[in-house]
């Protein structure tokens, strides 16, 4: 089967597209639906995935969830009534409210570890947790002789700075060598099967195939909830407000 083609990477701020069914799938009590390309995005990167429609004038398939599985996305959901069929012509509708929220948090990481990087603080990024329930980033690192609650305080005051200068995202596909002339950290394994691209604010980009927001005013208020360290991690927890 040809990979599916992943359009929310080239443009993460469409809600709508145009779409073939490639194949329509019942397997362990789950319906799937496969398309030649797709703009729901696929849960990874510690982003949860969109949820939205897939319909045609015949048939409507509610997606509630979006997995990336060897090249192929796999959207999960259910039928109103008809189900599609091969080769029929759809068109996709992503909730854009759970689209711009998980923007939102995800954009917000990338700010922190922005501020991270200008502080010079020597740790080495992790994991990122973008959800709405607790969103985290994670660090190698140290907390020793740091008084937390005024790096609490510095960050989240930077981190407001520089959501009030408005930057604009950017996006650009290149090659891993590349990528480290961009990225202050390129992670030894990056995803296979998809294009490479990096998420920049300004100068400072980050290896990502996150959806973002347009422009950093977007994310609203953010706050920093705490910042620990377990056996050589440092987590830092964050929030964001109501839009």
């Amino acid at each position: 089967m040809e990979p599916t083609k992943l359009v929310y990477l080239e443009d993460m701020h469409a809600l709508t597209g145009d779409a073939k069914v490639v194949e329509v799938v019942d397997a362990d009590g789950r319906t799937y639906v496969v398309l030649d390309q797709t703009v729901l995005y696929a849960q990874g990167g510690g982003q949860p995935a969109d949820h939205g429609i897939i319909k045609n004038d015949a048939s409507t398939f509610t997606v509630v969830d979006v997995r990336f599985k060897d090249g192929v996305v796999h959207h999960y959901g259910e039928f109103e009534s008809t189900p599609l069929s091969i080769g029929d012509k759809v068109v996709i509708e992503v909730d854009g409210e759970r689209r711009q929220l998980h923007k939102r948090l995800h954009s917000a990481a990338h700010v922190l570890d922005m501020v991270v990087a200008e502080m010079n603080l020597p740790w080495v990024p992790g994991k990122g947790y973008h959800f709405p329930d607790g969103p985290y980033v994670e660090y190698a690192g140290s907390l020793e002789g740091v008084d937390v609650e005024n790096l609490k305080a510095k960050i989240e005051h930077r981190i407001h700075e520089i959501v009030m200068s408005d930057i604009s995202t950017r996006t650009v596909f290149v090659g891993k060598d590349e990528m480290a002339k961009l990225c202050r950290f390129v992670p030894k394994h990056l995803p296979e099967g998809k294009p490479m691209r990096v998420v920049l604010y300004g100068e400072f980009g980050v290896p990502c195939g996150g959806t973002h927001v347009a422009h950093l005013s977007e994310i609203g208020t953010e706050t920093i909830r705490k910042i620990k360290v377990e056996k050589g991690i440092v987590k830092i927890g964050y929030d964001i407000g109501r839009a």
